[in-house]
C-alpha cells in the first residue's frame, strides 16, 4: 500500500507545498539568530574580557594608592619630628612603638623603618611572620648601597619612590620561600627643611598577587602580571614566574614565548584588544604616578610618585580555547535546527503528549496528596486538621496515640471532643474568633490549657494554629503537643530559682556578718597591740637604763611582732575589702596610673638609682581604685626587690602572649626559684626571708583576686638572681 493510496495525491502535494516552505523560513530563521548570537557572543566576550583586566587593575591600585597614603602618614608623624627635632632615647623609642603599632595594625607590611641621610637604619619594625617586633640596634643594617635609599634621598619634598617588584634578596640570595617586595620611600625633612632621611615600608605583594591570580577562572584563560621587559611576576606557567631573579631564567620572557603579541602589548601605553595567532589578548598598564579610579587626594600623592617601573596586565585566551566556544555556538545551531525540523514533523505527536501530559500531573497530585499525608503521619506531634466550623477533616497517627481515639471515631466530629468539658463553651467562641482573623499564631497565650484522653485523663498541651484556603473552603492546621514533661521542668526550675534567691540572701546576710567580724577584728586586736607597743615603748625609756642590753633586745623585738601583727591586720582587711568591693568601670589610663606610682616609689628612696619606663597610651576597662592597689603592689614589690642593683630597672608595658594582649611589669631583682611559683598568691606565702625582704605576703594574694575581679589572670616568669616578670590580663 504506498504512501499515495493513503492520503491521495492532491493532499501529499498540499503537505509538500506547506511544509518546505516551513523548512525554509525555519532555516533562515535559525541562520539569522546564529549570526546575532554569534556577534552577541563576541561583544559580551571582549567586554567580559576588558572588566577582568580593569578589576585586576582596580586591585593593584586599590593596594597601591594604600601603601602610598601609609608611606604619606609615616613622613609627616609627630613622633618622628619630635625624634629628628630633639635627638632623644626616649623619643627615638617612641618613633619604635609608633611603627610597632602601625605594623601589628597593618600587616601588609614586611618592614617599617626610618633610614637617615647616611643610609643607617636608626628605627626597625620586622613583621617576623605576625609577630611584629623592633628590631634591636645591633641588627640595625647600613642600607646606603640599596638603590631604593639612593632614589630616595634625590627626591624633593612630597615626592615618593616606589622600587620594582622583585623578591627579597638576602646576603646574596633569593629569600625562600619567595618574597614579592615593593619598597616605597618618602624624604623625610626636619623643621628647618633639611633633609634628615627617609621612611621606608617593605610591602609584601604576595596577597595582591594571588587576588589577580583568582581572575583565572573567570578570564576563560589566563591572567599575566610583566614587568616592563616582559619577564613573568604572573605567568602561563609556574616555572616562568621570577624566573628573571636567577642566572638561569633570564631568557624566559614574553617577547620569546609570545614575540607578535608582546610586539603590540609593550608599544601601546593604554588598554588594547586584539586577536592574534596564538588567542585573543587583553592588556593594560598600572603605573604608580597615574593612578585611576581612586581619590583626588591618592592621585595627587600618586602624581609626585617616582616609580621604578610600571606593570602590564594581560588576559588571554588561547586560540585552543576560543576555537571551543565557536564549535559548540555552531554545533549548539545545528541541534537547534534539527530539533526544529522535527518539531514541525511531530506537531501533532506532541498535542497527543498535551493530553496525556495532563493525565500525569493528575496523578502527580493524587501521589504528592499521599506524600503529604505520609509526613504528616510520621510528624511527632498531634496534627488535627479541621474545617471552619470547627469539625474533625484529618488526623495523623500521633493524634490517634496521644488521645487513646481511632482516626475514624474523630472524623466529622467537632474538636471539642479533645477538650475537658469545662472548656469546651469558651473553645467553640474562640475557634470563631479565629476564623474570622486566620492568621498563624499560638493558642491560649497565658492560658493553661489541656487535653483530655479517651479514658478521661486530662494532660497539659501547647497548642500552635494555622490555616490554609483549599477548593473546599478554610482548613485549619492544629500542632498539638503533651508538654507534661516541660511543666515539670519549669516547675522545677521554679523551685531551684527560689533556692538560688533564698541562697543569695543567706549570703548576703554572711557577708554582712563578715564585715561586722571584721570590723570587730580590727578594733579589737589593734587596741591591746597598740598597748603592747606603748608599754614596750614607754618601759623602754623610763627604765631603759636599769635594764641590761638582752633585755632592751627582749623590748625591741616584742615591739616589732607587736607592729609586724598590726601591718598583717591591715594587709587582712585591705585583701577583705578588695573581695567584697564591687566593681566600678570606666576607663582607665593604665600608663598615668602607673606613672604615679613610680614617682612616689623614688620619692620614698630619692638616693636610689633606679631606672622606671613605662609604657605610653596603655588604656583600658576596670576600676580605677582597684587597678591602682594592683599597680601599686607589683611595682613596689619590683622596687623592694631590686633593692641591691645598681641601677634598678623596672619597666611596665604591653605585649603579646598567645595571640593575646597582656601587661607585664618586668625588673632586673633578685628573682626566685621557678619550682615555688605556685606558692606566690596565696596569702602569707614568702619566697625570701623576711630579714632581708620586709612584707607580710599579702600583696600577691590581693593583686591576683582584683585581676580576677576583672575576669583576667595573672602569672610570673622568673630566675634566681636574673629578675622577675609579672604578667596578667583584663
Amino acid at each position: 500500500m504506498t504512501v499515495q493510496r493513503i492520503f491521495g495525491a492532491t493532499v501529499l502535494r498540499r503537505a509538500v507545498l506547506i511544509f518546505v516552505p516551513l523548512i525554509m523560513i525555519a532555516a533562515s530563521l535559525v541562520y539569522l539568530l546564529y549570526r546575532a548570537q554569534s556577534s552577541a557572543f563576541w561583544s559580551i566576550f571582549q567586554a567580559e574580557q576588558r572588566e577582568i583586566v580593569q578589576l585586576a587593575q582596580q586591585r593593584a591600585v586599590s593596594d597601591l594608592s594604600a601603601i602610598i597614603s601609609d608611606v604619606g602618614y609615616l613622613a609627616r608623624q609627630e613622633s618622628l619630628q619630635q625624634m629628628l627635632n630633639l635627638a632623644r632615647p626616649v623619643d627615638r623609642s617612641r618613633l619604635a612603638a609608633d611603627y610597632l603599632a602601625f605594623a601589628t595594625h597593618k600587616t601588609i607590611y614586611d618592614q617599617v623603618r626610618f633610614i637617615d641621610a647616611d643610609g643607617r637604619e636608626v628605627v626597625r619594625v620586622d613583621w617576623n611572620s605576625g609577630r611584629p617586633r623592633i628590631v634591636p640596634d645591633a641588627e640595625l643594617q647600613e642600607k646606603i648601597d640599596q638603590p631604593y635609599v639612593h632614589e630616595t634621598l634625590r627626591l624633593q619634598a612630597g615626592q615618593l619612590y616606589a622600587s620594582a617588584l622583585d623578591l627579597n634578596v638576602e646576603r646574596g640570595a633569593v629569600e625562600q620561600p619567595h618574597k614579592p617586595t615593593i619598597r616605597v620611600g618618602a624624604p623625610v625633612f626636619d623643621a628647618e627643611a633639611r633633609k634628615r632621611g627617609m621612611v621606608v615600608v617593605s610591602y609584601l605583594a604576595q596577597p595582591l598577587l594571588e587576588r589577580i591570580r583568582t581572575l583565572r577562572s573567570y578570564a576563560r584563560g589566563e591572567m599575566w602580571l610583566l614587568n616592563p621587559q616582559g619577564y613573568w611576576l604572573i605567568g602561563p606557567k609556574a616555572e616562568d614566574e621570577w624566573a628573571f631573579m636567577y642566572p638561569h631564567g633570564k631568557e624566559r620572557t614574553a617577547s620569546r614565548d609570545y614575540p607578535t603579541a608582546w610586539a603590540q602589548i609593550s608599544g601601546n601605553p593604554g588598554q588594547m584588544q586584539f586577536l592574534g595567532p596564538r588567542g585573543y589578548f587583553t592588556s593594560t598598564r598600572v603605573q604608580l604616578n597615574e593612578l585611576r579610579g581612586v581619590s583626588t587626594v591618592a592621585r595627587t600623592q600618586a602624581a609626585r610618585v617616582i616609580a621604578a617601573e610600571s606593570w602590564i596586565l594581560v588576559a588571554h585566551v588561547p586560540a585552543e580555547t576560543l576555537d571551543s566556544e565557536t564549535i559548540a555556538l555552531r554545533s549548539n545551531y545545528v541541534i537547534a535546527s534539527s530539533s526544529m525540523a522535527l518539531l514541525l514533523v511531530f506537531a501533532a505527536w506532541f498535542s497527543a503528549q498535551h493530553w496525556t501530559a495532563r493525565s500525569e500531573g493528575e496523578r502527580a497530585v493524587r501521589s504528592s496528596e499521599a506524600r503529604f499525608r505520609g509526613l504528616l503521619d510520621s510528624a511527632p506531634d498531634a496534627i488535627v486538621i479541621t474545617d471552619r466550623d470547627g469539625r474533625i477533616i484529618f488526623v495523623n497517627g500521633q493524634t490517634e496515640r496521644l488521645f487513646g481515639y481511632r482516626r475514624t471515631d474523630m472524623i466529622d466530629r467537632t474538636v471539642e471532643m479533645l477538650l475537658p468539658e469545662r472548656h469546651r463553651s469558651n473553645h467553640a467562641r474562640h475557634r470563631d474568633g479565629y476564623v474570622g482573623d486566620p492568621k498563624p499564631r499560638p493558642m491560649g497565650v497565658g492560658m493553661d490549657l489541656h487535653g483530655v484522653r479517651r479514658d478521661g485523663t486530662e494532660f497539659p498541651v501547647a497548642i500552635s494554629l494555622s490555616s490554609v484556603e483549599t477548593e473546599q473552603g478554610l482548613a485549619v492546621f492544629a500542632d498539638i503537643r503533651d508538654v507534661t514533661d516541660q511543666r515539670a521542668a519549669e516547675h522545677k526550675m521554679q523551685e531551684l530559682n527560689d533556692r538560688l534567691a533564698r541562697d543569695n540572701a543567706e549570703l548576703e546576710t554572711l557577708n554582712k556578718e563578715l564585715e561586722a567580724f571584721s570590723y570587730s577584728v580590727s578594733h579589737d586586736l589593734r587596741a591591746p597591740l597598740r598597748a603592747v607597743d606603748g608599754f614596750s615603748q614607754a618601759l623602754l625609756e623610763d627604765a631603759g637604763d636599769n635594764l641590761d642590753q638582752t633585755g632592751r633586745q627582749h623590748l625591741t623585738r616584742v615591739r616589732n611582732a607587736a607592729q609586724r601583727m598590726g601591718m598583717l591586720i591591715d594587709d587582712l582587711l585591705k585583701l577583705a575589702r578588695v573581695t567584697r568591693t564591687e566593681l566600678n568601670v570606666e576607663p582607665v589610663d593604665l600608663s598615668a596610673v602607673a606613672q604615679s606610682v613610680a614617682e612616689e616609689l623614688k620619692q620614698s628612696t630619692p638616693s636610689r638609682e633606679a631606672q622606671i619606663e613605662v609604657a605610653p597610651e596603655l588604656h583600658t576597662e576596670g576600676d580605677p581604685r582597684l587597678l591602682r592597689v594592683a599597680l601599686e603592689n607589683l611595682l613596689g614589690n619590683a622596687w623592694k626587690f631590686t633593692a641591691g642593683r645598681s641601677p634598678a630597672r623596672i619597666a611596665f608595658g604591653q605585649e603579646q602572649v598567645d595571640g593575646a594582649s597582656a601587661y607585664f611589669v618586668r625588673d632586673n631583682g633578685v628573682g626566685f626559684d621557678m619550682a615555688y611559683a605556685g606558692k606566690l598568691f596565696g596569702a602569707f606565702q614568702r619566697l625570701h626571708d623576711a630579714r632581708d625582704f620586709a612584707g607580710t605576703g599579702i600583696g600577691l594574694a590581693t593583686v591576683q583576686r582584683i585581676i580576677h575581679k576583672h575576669g583576667g589572670r595573672i602569672w610570673a616568669e622568673s630566675q634566681p638572681d636574673k629578675g622577675a616578670t609579672f604578667r596578667f590580663t583584663l
